[in-house]
């Protein structure tokens, strides 16, 4: 028999698998065990990071962004005249065409800021939506109060969002 055949390889005794296999496991434990046990995350030293800042190049597209929503929120007081007027129509209709691309503008501009800010500005968008959602049910019930406590809210949730905006 010529052992230098591709047949001879393909024999393998079944019993050295299955030892070879338990201590390769055997020695994967041990090394796990070890790391656990003498591997201390408090030890490990923190990465020294700069404070973050924008650039001027995300500094103006930032501020792009948010002077449309600077001009959207200027309209807000045709809104409150709309509702005190008590006319639900035109109040969803603004709501839905003037206002309308508010929200995406501001998540927009969300997705620019550095996390922290990110998540404060996701919440305000999220708030702002809410209120023009609750204007526009307000609006096709004809609710007045529903309509007043949502602009308030509406009106909250936009100086929240600007809170969270890079100065500059």
């Amino acid at each position: 028999m010529d052992c230098s055949s591709l047949s001879c390889l393909k024999v393998v005794n079944p019993v050295m698998k299955s030892k070879f296999r338990s201590i390769v496991a055997l020695a994967l434990a041990f090394v796990m065990v070890l790391c656990v046990a003498f591997v201390n995350p408090a030890d490990a030293k923190p990465k020294k990071t700069k404070p973050q800042t924008y650039s001027t190049e995300q500094l103006a597209e930032i501020q792009s962004y948010a002077s449309k929503v600077q001009v959207m929120r200027d309209r807000f007081s045709e809104l409150q005249t709309l509702i005190e007027k008590e006319d639900f129509i035109f109040a969803r209709n603004f709501i839905h065409g003037p206002l309308g691309d508010l929200r995406n503008t501001m998540a927009f501009i969300a997705q620019d800021l550095y996390p922290e800010a990110r998540a404060q500005a996701r919440a305000a968008t999220k708030d702002l939506a809410n209120a023009l959602s609750a204007i526009d049910r307000a609006g096709i019930d004809k609710d007045y109060k529903a309509a007043a406590k949502g602009y308030t809210n509406l009106n909250k949730a936009i100086d929240a969002f600007f809170a969270t905006l890079p100065k500059g």
